[in-house]
């Protein structure tokens, strides 16, 4: 049985990919799985982190650090933005490395499950948070039934969920039956992050290590998860399972429920508020930018037009 998305076009195999020319790395990120920590380090060795624009850009980013997401910030090329030639080369060259990263599933969940619902992260999850509400018990919140409540939401309304790419299951991402990856890595086994790290500072004659990035919690992961909920879980992405081989981890029959206390709850709470502002500001800035662009676009059309072609030339723009 074929476990990979039928789809084989550059943008489903590839679309996430980003590239180092300099280094002649190749890695497709998978969200929730190091993808900061490793662009952080690509972007460090290729010397293409603009650090000096991350005050400019409107994205919105929990974190200084999280801006390393925003590819003017990174500086690393899109794969599919490449000439085909040189997406060819990449493919097939010895001299290429192709890189992807792979992470157990159900702690993989958890992690999307805490970024993206618990603490409402900026994503395409307005659904997935509905369905996916707080388990309150005498008005404090249960972290244990709600991860529960989340895994049985995303394997009765998966759509609602994997229009975040963050809940997009692994063999969606890392298309191990398209593309030759020379190393795919384990970001949860012991020393396979710095094997890496070795071949980015290798190749780029710099010391690379890798910096932990948008930590969660620290909760553990089996105080909050039975067997019950994580075989729902291992259902969902079976998928997984089957393309890359994860082995099924043992968890206990029950959980006893794990409770915030009022204060926690509602710093939760404010949290939450505070990311909505985020979000809020970052699409009002982003109208903005939007809009005096626009203008700007549009007057310098009329003045083409009315100079005959002689002013604000703007190869941009197309207006014939």
């Amino acid at each position: 049985m074929n476990v990979f998305p039928s789809d084989t076009s550059l943008l489903a195999i590839g679309g996430l990919t980003l590239v180092a020319p300099s280094l002649k790395i190749m890695y497709t990120p998978t969200p929730k799985v190091a993808c900061s920590t490793i662009k952080l380090m690509l972007a460090t060795a290729e010397r293409s982190h603009r650090t000096d624009l991350i005050d400019q850009i409107t994205n919105p980013s929990v974190s200084r650090p999280q801006t390393i997401h925003d590819p003017v910030i990174n500086g690393l090329p899109r794969l599919v933005d490449l000439p085909k030639r040189e997406i060819d080369n990449i493919f097939r060259s010895s001299d290429w490395v192709r890189v992807a990263a792979l992470r157990d599933p159900v702690a993989r969940s958890y992690s999307a499950w805490e970024n993206r619902i618990f603490r409402r992260a900026p994503g395409e999850t307005a659904r997935a948070i509905e369905l996916s509400q707080d388990v309150l018990m005498d008005g404090r919140i249960d972290l244990a039934a709600s991860f529960a409540l989340f895994a049985r939401m995303l394997g009765e309304h998966t759509d609602a969920f994997t229009i975040d790419q963050h809940f997009l299951p692994q063999a969606h991402i890392v298309r191990t039956d398209v593309i030759n990856y020379d190393m795919l890595i384990r970001v949860d086994k012991k020393g396979d992050m710095d094997r890496l790290s070795n071949l980015i500072s290798e190749r780029s004659g710099k010391t690379i290590t890798a910096s932990r990035l948008n930590e969660g919690m620290k909760v553990d992961l089996t105080k909050l998860c039975d067997v019950h909920t994580a075989n729902r879980l291992m259902a969902t992405y079976f998928m997984d399972y089957e393309a890359f081989g994860f082995e099924k981890r043992d968890y206990a029959p029950s959980v006893e429920p794990y409770l915030l206390s009022s204060a926690e709850t509602q710093l939760v709470y404010q949290l939450r508020g505070v990311m909505e502002r985020l979000l809020s500001v970052s699409q009002a800035s982003a109208k903005q930018a939007g809009a005096r662009y626009g203008f700007r676009q549009i007057r310098k059309a009329v003045m083409r037009r009315a100079t005959g072609g002689r002013a604000f030339r703007d190869y941009r723009v197309l207006d014939h």
